[in-house]
């Protein structure tokens, strides 16, 4: 694997899970203001869940926020491979 694909793929995972974790917290925050109870999932894997139980309070954020950036992380690698073999393609000749 290449070095080059190897940093997009790190720099897409850093960044998707910085903003997965980001619209997580604002989505408890939220729930823990209205007083809801929110469950927000991606199919098996929970992304943030906030409980409540008469004036207590849980917030979990799961396993959902890690496969979120792993997903961004293989996104970004991606692109940058395909945007790589399309400037390769349309290079000029010396």
């Amino acid at each position: 694997m290449r070095p080059r694909f190897v940093r997009a793929f790190v720099l897409g995972a850093v960044a998707s899970g910085l903003l997965a974790y980001a619209l997580a917290a604002t989505v408890a925050v939220l729930a823990q203001s209205g007083g809801r109870a929110v469950d927000v999932r991606l199919g098996p894997l929970v992304l943030v869940a906030v409980q409540r139980a008469g004036t207590a309070t849980a917030t979990t954020f799961g396993s959902g926020l890690l496969a979120a950036a792993v997903l961004g992380g293989v996104v970004n690698a991606l692109v940058a491979a395909l945007l790589a073999r399309r400037l390769r393609r349309h290079r000029p000749m010396p």
